[in-house]
């Protein structure tokens, strides 16, 4: 894989795009190749306690979707206190992801296994794609709190999950993501 550029000191624009494509990368099941996106930009993450860029917030959500559909739950765990500084600066969604910030946190959260913050902020989240006219946000936002219920696994959480999976399922097939189809139909079966 060929070596990124280094990034301009500042710009949002290339940690986006090294962001985004290290989280397609995942989804589409290139593990090796995302791993190499991440070895060469991990320090392009948000660091505690200091002003972030921008594009430093965009990598850390883009980072952690991805790692979560590589199956890195530890490593997304760690990243949540990171997430609660996002939280802190206000922002609800991170344009163009586009992305709730509670659902990154959600995300987060659950992979903490932090399960009460993960519905908390999934909730929250739900209730701001609602009020949007967005139709992807909301289906995501089932996926991801399904799959926390699934690692969870209290009484009830699998009916619930399967609703959810089921909401967002035919959410997929109308948007034309047949991806996202495979997926839920995995966690489904």
């Amino acid at each position: 894989m060929p070596k990124l550029p280094a990034a301009p000191s500042q710009r949002a624009i290339p940690r986006g795009s090294a962001g985004t494509l290290f989280r397609q990368m995942a989804y589409a099941g290139d593990r090796d190749g995302a791993f190499a996106i991440l070895d060469q930009t991990r320090t392009w993450l948000p660091h505690s306690g200091q002003h972030n860029t921008r594009g430093s917030w965009f990598m850390l959500a883009l980072v952690i979707e991805g790692l979560v559909m590589l199956g890195e739950r530890s490593q997304v765990g760690e990243l949540y206190p990171l997430v609660g500084e996002l939280l802190d600066t206000g922002a609800v969604a991170l344009w163009p992801i586009p992305r709730s910030t509670h659902t990154i946190a959600g995300i987060a959260a659950a992979a903490a296994r932090q399960w009460r913050a993960a519905e908390d902020h999934f909730g929250i989240a739900l209730q701001h794609a609602e009020a949007f006219p967005q139709r992807l946000e909301p289906a995501e936002i089932r996926r991801f709190h399904a799959m926390m219920l699934i690692d969870r696994a209290a009484p009830g959480d699998l009916d619930e999950a399967r609703t959810l999976l089921s909401e967002a399922l035919n959410s997929y097939a109308q948007i034309g993501m047949p991806r996202h189809i495979e997926i839920v139909r995995a966690l489904l079966s």
